[in-house]
């Protein structure tokens, strides 16, 4: 099984929906993989068993804990704008829901039809006596070009913005990614280059600045972010929130060209845990 980012053209509109991947389970790993649906579709994290004992849940009371968490009703995906986003406080949070005001479109008629971003928030707990360590990573498995002229892919206006805390914590730590620049672009000293793309408007000049920042560049062509967990001890927690949109400032983006037909991105979550054991 695989994720699949779908994209169709419809009134100059990014339309997506997101399926489902699945990964190889090591003798020592455990795995959790994010599934997410098309149209009316889910969203589901899945733990393997291992060595180490982990749990999931959507709440930090962990009164639901479970190894297989599902969200149901994932829609297809419209263009957005970083710039429109809710604030952090607002999106890192297990209460607010998926199929908010703020997060979804409706047609002529009143109907829900897309998505303007997916808004997931989870949390892993050690539930085991045995320290553990554990690695997260968000991966592109494949891209298809667009089948009109354009041959445009959808990584190049994908965003990703991640969030990782302790569950007590009230602060909402967290990195933006995208794919490297088509050109150049300036940091805030207005003379380093860098390749480094903007996560939304990319004004004339192209320097970085508070209001105009740069994404962290993909990890590697097929992995978008890598994290890493060690001294998981029993009972601790971390939060996290994964934000994806289709970032429609971009200068790839709907906004200055035609919507890429047929265009498909197949992306995932894998995070494998093990036994902590202290280095020699």
């Amino acid at each position: 099984m695989y994720d699949y980012l779908y994209v169709k053209k419809r009134r100059r509109r990014v339309i997506a929906a997101l399926v489902s991947l699945i990964s190889g389970i090591g003798i020592t790993s455990l795995v959790i993989v994010s599934f997410l649906g098309r149209t009316v579709g889910t969203f589901s994290v899945k733990i393997a068993n291992s060595s180490v004992s982990l749990s999931l849940s959507e709440k930090a009371s962990f009164k639901d804990a479970t190894s297989y968490l599902r969200l149901d009703q994932i829609y297809d995906f419209q263009e957005f704008h970083y710039r429109d986003l809710p604030s952090d406080d607002y999106l890192d949070n297990e209460d607010t829901p998926l199929d908010d005001i703020r997060a979804i479109g409706k047609d002529a008629s009143g109907k829900v039809d897309c998505l303007y971003y997916l808004k997931y928030t989870f949390y892993v707990k050690n539930t085991g006596n045995t320290p553990a360590r554990y690695n997260l990573s968000l991966n592109l498995t494949d891209r298809t070009k667009a089948s009109d002229d354009t041959e445009r892919t959808l990584d190049d206006t994908v965003r990703v913005k991640m969030y990782e805390n302790d569950v007590n914590s009230d602060k909402h730590e967290y990195k933006i990614y995208a794919k490297e620049a088509a050109g150049n672009n300036y940091l805030k000293d207005g003379k380093t280059l860098t390749r480094r793309e903007f996560v939304g408007y990319n004004y004339i000049g192209g320097i970085e600045s508070d209001d105009h920042p740069l994404a962290e560049t993909f990890e590697t062509p097929s992995i978008i972010c890598k994290y890493s967990v060690g001294g998981f001890m029993k009972n601790d927690i971390k939060r996290y929130t994964i934000v994806i949109w289709l970032e429609g400032e971009d200068p790839q983006s709907n906004d200055t060209d035609e919507a890429p037909e047929d265009a498909k991105l197949k992306l995932g979550v894998d995070i494998k845990a093990y036994e902590n054991v202290a280095e020699k």
